[in-house]
């Protein structure tokens, strides 16, 4: 569980052992989204649910537009697995940045990785 305070702190904490903790200082870090702006990205609301490992990897693309990093910050983790949601148009470009890692990636297990997770992003965006 994650909590962001009005005054900048993110507070987390574990449901499953109980660990918690307060990030602090993460304004202006290489992580910080929060002065991203994804409106120009239209479409309906498409969400999918994937795997903790097809995330991770989706974590690692190194070129995104500011609505796909916005669509992987705002991802959220359940039981079921790792849930992406927001427009067709986020969805549509982060596809394509998969598909050039994956067509520029020289190891193939990695490459085969991230086909494996274009297509899951794919087949949300088939189902809108």
């Amino acid at each position: 569980m994650v909590f962001r305070h009005a005054y900048g702190e993110i507070a987390w904490a574990c449901d499953v052992c109980g660990d918690e903790g307060v990030i602090t200082g993460w304004e202006g870090s290489p992580t910080d989204v929060s002065g991203l702006d994804d409106s120009y990205a239209d479409g309906d609301v498409v969400a999918v649910v994937m795997s903790r490992s097809l995330f991770d990897l989706l974590r690692g693309v190194l070129v995104l537009d500011a609505a796909s990093e916005l669509l992987i910050a705002r991802a959220q983790g359940t039981t079921e697995g790792v849930v992406l949601s927001g427009s067709a148009e986020a969805f549509d470009e982060l596809v394509g940045f998969v598909a050039s890692e994956a067509n520029a990636e020289t190891d193939p297990r990695r490459a085969r990785s991230l086909d494996e997770a274009g297509a899951v992003l794919e087949a949300a965006l088939a189902e809108e």
